[in-house]
């Protein structure tokens, strides 16, 4: 349990988390644990477009015959991410917190329950009576970047924290962006190195915004983009 006395933000700022890879394990690793079947491990760290990701994922499904109950049957077995529930927590007690995940309701659940149930914004599975996963719905190709967007019209403002390429959409427009639990990604045809930070300093990263702190964070490497 973090032990912060930190006050760090107002009801008018929201903090914008990722899930799979910056809060919980990928479940579609897991599928692949589970299935033992090459290729569904990949995410979009290894395929940056999420309708060319789930397009590939969807057509290996069709071919061994995977249903739902599969998919939920590997999200059941995860547990949050070390150190994330009480991250996660402690950041409540400031903020408001919402999931921007380019997950599926359908198979989220089990970790919403383990989180405590916040806000997530996410995409919708088209399933058959049968189980059988016939295609999907993205709420928008930029769900992420929309999401934040729609947040600041309303006046609030946004911190976005996330682990992968299609993270990057909300970096872009939030008022700060951070990458947690990475190393190394491409942008704008620049490489950035950026060291696996731990939830502690994201906490101690989100005081020194807010409190115009003096807070040395040496270990700590945000790539932020400001508008």
């Amino acid at each position: 349990m973090y032990h912060s006395e930190l006050k760090i933000g107002n009801n008018m700022d929201i903090v914008c988390f990722d899930m799979e890879g910056t809060l919980t394990p990928e479940i579609w690793e897991q599928v692949a644990l589970d299935t033992g079947i090459e290729g569904l491990d990949k995410t979009t760290r290894d395929i940056p477009s999420y309708a060319d990701l789930m397009d590939y994922r969807l057509e290996i499904m069709k071919k061994h015959s995977l249903k739902l109950t599969d998919i939920l049957n590997a999200t059941k077995k995860l547990d949050l991410l070390d150190g994330a529930l009480d991250f996660l927590n402690e950041v409540r007690r400031e903020f408001q917190v919402v999931i921007l995940s380019d997950t599926f309701h359908e198979i989220a659940y089990p970790l919403m329950e383990k989180m405590g149930y916040p806000l997530l914004l996410c995409h919708k599975l088209d399933v058959d009576e049968h189980g059988n996963i016939l295609g999907y719905k993205l709420r928008d190709s930029k769900a992420k970047r929309q999401a934040i967007l729609g947040f600041q019209s309303m006046g609030y403002r946004c911190l976005a924290a996330g682990d992968s390429f299609n993270d990057l959409q909300m970096f872009e427009v939030a008022n700060k962006g951070f990458f947690i639990n990475t190393m190394l990604y491409t942008y704008g045809g620049l490489s950035f190195f950026i060291p696996s930070s731990s939830y502690l300093n994201l906490l101690y990263v989100f005081a020194t915004l807010f409190n115009n702190s003096s807070l040395s964070l040496p270990f700590f490497a945000i790539l932020s983009f400001a508008y």
